[in-house]
């Protein structure tokens, strides 16, 4: 049998010829070596985070058309009845599309390695959390002129007003999760 020895970071590698190549890939690991979960890298870490701000924008645009403050009145039978609501175009126009289309584009940028656009896209993230908190929270219990008229009129948030909310903080997090993530690898390969 011969045996090949091989230097690799300053120690010695014994292989026998039988099935160990120079490399030593198929060397037995020893019972003491501890073993590690891979991690995963962060080119999926990056497409992960870029679904999440596609997920993000997607919540903006469902949220422009969607219920944002719902008014009901209760009947006598128990029953609520919608008389009003107002939609995130009736509150804000076009802007939840523009920030989603903003955000993505900028998300583009920013994958091509741009901090300034990841910076922009948790920009638009922050600016989408604070129209949902200045402009809508004060007024998601507002009944407006319809509880002037009737006594048992209550106001509730939609399910736009969750959408933009839950839109806003994923761009958030991901225009700052990738920046994070940009740092760290800038450390790694420094």
């Amino acid at each position: 049998m011969l045996v090949q020895r091989a230097t690799r970071g300053g120690a010695h590698v014994i292989g026998a010829q039988h099935g160990a190549d120079s490399d030593d890939s198929k060397a037995p690991v020893s019972a003491s070596a501890p073993v590690r979960p891979r991690l995963p890298s962060t080119a999926a870490l990056r497409t992960g985070l870029a679904a999440v701000a596609l997920a993000g924008a997607v919540c903006l645009l469902v949220a422009t058309f969607t219920t944002v403050i719902r008014i009901t009145v209760g009947t006598t039978s128990g029953a609520a009845v919608p008389t009003g609501s107002d939609t995130g175009w009736d509150r804000h126009g076009p802007a939840l599309i523009v920030l989603a289309l903003l955000a993505v584009g900028l998300l583009g940028v920013g994958l091509r390695g741009s901090r300034v656009a990841l910076a922009g896209v948790a920009a638009t993230g922050l600016a989408v959390m604070a129209i949902a908190m200045a402009s809508d929270r004060p007024d998601v219990h507002a009944t407006g002129a319809v509880g002037d008229v009737y006594a048992e009129a209550m106001a509730d948030p939609g399910a736009g007003y969750y959408l933009e909310t839950l839109g806003g903080a994923l761009l958030l997090a991901t225009g700052g999760g990738l920046l994070a993530l940009g740092r760290m690898r800038a450390a790694a390969a420094g």
